[in-house]
């Protein structure tokens, strides 16, 4: 028997998401669009993308990666988050350097991002962010209605459609970010 999650709405189930994401979702959705946004607990163990979708027989296509990373030029610092569909790499060095004008751009440190976002290791999600940090979208991400990402919480996931992505703050779909 294939393992499956069990997903309620978000508005009921507060408690498996971090406090930042919770919040983000809570100002910036309507009444409607949080009737569906949906969690589901998991076994921490599974909480990788690809690890996810074979354990609960989950279309690889509705998997969504959040990296943060640190963006410099000369003394100047910004963060950015960069959501791709599971299964795929980063393309840090050209993409995100080129869209964010910066010199250097690596993987922010994981204390700062933990830090600033309250979220927990293993389930950075782009909803509930810094309001300065930019959240650049590959476009493929926004092939299929809905996604499966982080909740801020290692133990659970979050379900909501793509397209609501485009609704959190600096927010912008980037070619070209996702590569295999």
């Amino acid at each position: 028997m294939k393992n499956r999650l069990n997903f309620k709405k978000i508005v009921e189930s507060k408690n498996l998401v971090s406090e930042s994401t919770y919040n983000c979702i809570n100002n910036i959705y309507s009444e409607e669009e949080k009737s569906n946004i949906f969690v589901a607990e998991i076994d921490p163990e599974y909480m990788d993308g690809v690890k996810l979708c074979k354990y609960y027989d989950i279309d690889i296509k509705m998997g969504a990666n959040c990296l943060i990373c640190e963006c410099k030029r000369g003394d100047n610092k910004s963060y950015v988050a960069l959501l791709v569909p599971t299964g795929y790499r980063y393309n840090i060095s050209s993409t995100v350097r080129k869209y964010t004008n910066s010199r250097i751009v690596s993987v922010a440190p994981l204390e700062y991002v933990i830090e600033k976002t309250k979220m927990e290791y293993g389930s950075i999600n782009p909803i509930g962010l810094p309001n300065d940090w930019k959240v650049f979208i590959d476009p493929k991400v926004m092939e299929v209605d809905r996604i499966i990402c982080g909740s801020g919480r290692k133990e659970s996931k979050i379900s909501l459609p793509s397209k609501y992505l485009l609704k959190l703050n600096n927010a912008e779909i980037i070619e070209n970010l996702a590569k295999e």
